[in-house]
């Protein structure tokens, strides 16, 4: 138990059961705040100046949902995603579909998240787009995510998993920026047998849920001091003791959801609300 609790209080991902009363506030405001893009915080408390909004649509992407709203990012964030989805279709692996990323001043969510504050994650599916060609807008906005798991949820499933979703996660993990990707733990245990000892493999973190997506989450930008990293992950490739415990009854386990709207933020963050 007190490894769990470790977890949990080390990354405070999970969340998904969010007040909406503190965190309406922020999904209400549709509009960047403007100024030099600035990030204040942590990923679970925090708040971003001069976001952007991912287009709709680019080299390999689409995005999803957008009536959302949360398809905003800091600079880095938008290029990061632009570059991978240029890479997905430079090799044939299909077209990514981003979920996920941020609200227009970052902030707490009303659902879903208790990251996603300061403009630097974003969830990715899965599921690929085999032809490359993007969905009608309309048609994204109901879709929802796959998951890779088999019915019994003992492994992943042969019909949905492939050696692209696989690819895929090694490009995406393979950016100086991303600092750690959040996934299933069965398919963190597919990356090591596939590619056993990859330098990369350390930044592929096991968490509860994440079998539909995965979570990019990157460092902060270089020269914001107002922007708070989480620490770095374990060395080594993290398919040994560190993924067997992921297949434990305490494992079975998830911490219990966390109120964002209780969490404080930053001063600072307020000034940035109410511009």
């Amino acid at each position: 138990m007190a490894r769990l609790l470790g977890l949990w209080i080390a990354i405070g991902l999970w969340g998904l059961a969010a007040s909406a009363a503190g965190a309406a506030t922020w999904s209400d405001v549709v509009t960047p705040a403007p100024g030099a893009p600035r990030v204040i915080g942590a990923y679970t408390a925090g708040c971003v100046q001069g976001a952007i909004a991912l287009p709709p649509e680019g080299p390999g992407f689409q995005t999803m949902r957008r009536q959302r709203r949360r398809f905003f990012g800091h600079p880095v964030l938008i290029h990061y995603v632009q570059a991978l989805g240029a890479a997905v279709a430079q090799r044939g692996l299909g077209m990514l579909s981003i979920g996920d990323m941020g609200q227009a001043r970052g902030g707490p969510m009303p659902s879903g998240h208790r990251s996603h504050q300061t403009g630097l994650d974003v969830d990715v599916w899965f599921a690929l787009q085999p032809d490359g060609q993007a969905m009608p807008a309309s048609a994204r906005e109901s879709v929802g995510a796959s998951s890779m798991l088999a019915p019994d949820g003992q492994a992943l499933d042969e019909h949905a998993w492939s050696p692209q979703q696989a690819e895929v996660l090694r490009l995406a993990a393979d950016f100086d920026v991303v600092a750690r990707i959040f996934v299933h733990a069965r398919v963190k245990q597919a990356l090591c047998t596939q590619f056993p000892g990859a330098p990369w493999l350390r930044k592929i973190r096991p968490w509860w849920g994440h079998d539909d997506h995965f979570h990019v989450r990157l460092h902060c930008p270089a020269g914001e001091a107002a922007c708070q990293n989480q620490d770095a992950p374990p060395d080594g490739d993290g398919c040994g003791d560190e993924l067997a415990w992921w297949f434990t009854d305490e494992a079975r386990q998830p911490p219990p959801p966390v109120d964002v709207a209780k969490v404080p933020l930053p001063a600072a963050c307020e000034a940035i609300l109410r511009r």
